[in-house]
């Protein structure tokens, strides 16, 4: 099965939405369409369902025309989930069993089969047992799971969603991506609107970029999203990370202020925010390691600046960002061990903060270390050792009067 774009324009009104729209895709492949608001994506997802027709170019399904396909076949065909759903206090299984209309007989009433089909993809969803539940009741990341259930059950060969992961927590827009690429992956296609450039890259394997209704960039998504790409697209200001055949789109750090005095913070999982924000406000150079991407010490770095030694999200601390660390500790005035808790994946960080001279490294001790060490026996050695020959402080205010008087002058 392929499905096949070319050269279609869409108009509405006088304004010309879609502009030569070309691009195939096939079983296994769940494609993205990224793009501002106003882009176009919508209206793609549209134009192939059939709701918008075009005014130039074709959309193949198979090679046919899909203009000369009825409402009906092209439901069977393909699986259209809009951005908003439903307001309706139909019973969750009713509203899976819409996705079996295409298949309905004369007289319109689902049979055993389509019950079952409907079960199975609630099952394959994980909201078996919701069946009897009021849709209007569930949480948003529980109704998305059953508006994807309800196209599963359409047994489509193409799946079109739009934004199917907005409005949903973190975990919930996971859960939902995981739950079509499993789809994807043992039969089908699928085209995704999304926003999350990040969660784009994580799941999909090629992305099409969108702007003023054209395709302007296509690919897999280490070769198309760049620095320059997203400027251009979205008019965005970003960095991009790259670990092994991951990439990660982050905001760019500001520019750091020209103070004379660097603070090194070696922190983690928020235990260095407050230290960064108030070191920041007051005028010093910061710069904090060894920080996983997305962690919430390092969105503060993000957004205060300086110089951040970064490793792969949920990354064990790699040898090159250990020795980068050192650097670091060795060119600051002062270094600060926050209040961090330590694991496998982190006790690098301990053994950096030992190496830093004993006159500069100030620890916050607020937190008894055996409550937050979580890698051992060797863990706890090396966090008496730095006890033993650093300043140690009951919390961050303490720390931060501190350093206005070693570092006063």
């Amino acid at each position: 099965m392929i499905l096949e774009v070319k050269n279609v324009k869409v108009r509405l009104g006088s304004s010309e939405i879609l502009k030569d729209v070309t691009f195939k895709i096939d079983k296994h492949e769940m494609v993205a369409l990224l793009g501002p608001n106003g882009s176009g994506k919508s209206t793609i997802l549209k134009t192939i369902f059939g709701v918008l027709k075009p005014v130039g170019g074709i959309v193949y399904l198979d090679g046919e025309n899909i203009e000369e396909f009825s409402f009906k076949q092209i439901a069977r065909k393909i699986g259209y989930l809009p951005q908003e759903n439903p307001e309706t206090n139909l019973k969750v299984i009713d509203v899976v069993l819409l996705g079996r209309t295409p298949y309905l007989g004369e007289f319109k009433h689902p049979t055993k089969d389509d019950l079952e089909i409907a079960l199975n993809a609630l099952k394959s969803v994980g909201m078996e047992g919701f069946e009897d539940r009021k849709f209007s009741e569930l949480s948003g990341g529980e109704k998305q799971k059953v508006m994807i259930a309800r196209i599963f059950a359409q047994q489509s060969e193409v799946l079109l969603l739009d934004e199917p992961t907005a409005h949903l927590d973190i975990s919930s827009q996971i859960e939902v991506m995981e739950l079509v690429n499993k789809k994807v992956s043992d039969e089908v296609a699928a085209i995704v609107t999304m926003h999350d450039i990040n969660l784009a890259t994580s799941f999909c394997n090629r992305i099409l970029m969108v702007k003023d209704g054209r395709i302007v960039y296509a690919g897999e998504p280490n070769d198309i999203i760049t620095q320059s790409t997203i400027k251009e697209v979205f008019d965005a200001d970003v960095d991009v990370k790259r670990f092994g055949s991951k990439i990660y789109v982050v905001p760019k750090a500001k520019v750091q202020n020209n103070k004379n005095k660097r603070i090194h913070i070696i922190c983690g999982g928020g235990s260095g925010a407050e230290l960064i924000y108030k070191l920041k406000e007051i005028g010093y150079q910061v710069s904090a390691g060894v920080l996983n991407v997305l962690d919430s010490d390092w969105h503060a770095m993000m957004e205060t600046g300086g110089i951040t030694i970064d490793e792969a999200p949920f990354s064990p601390i790699s040898k090159e960002s250990f020795e980068k660390n050192l650097e670091l500790i060795e060119k600051s005035d002062l270094v600060i061990l926050a209040n961090l808790s330590v694991g496998v994946g982190n006790i690098l960080n301990l053994k950096a903060a030992l190496k830093a001279e004993g006159g500069k490294l100030l620890v916050v001790d607020k937190t008894p270390f055996d409550e937050r060490n979580f890698a051992g026996i060797e863990a706890e050695k090396l966090y008496k050792s730095i006890i033993a020959k650093a300043r140690v402080f009951k919390n961050e205010g303490e720390v931060l009067n501190a350093v206005e008087v070693l570092l006063k002058g």
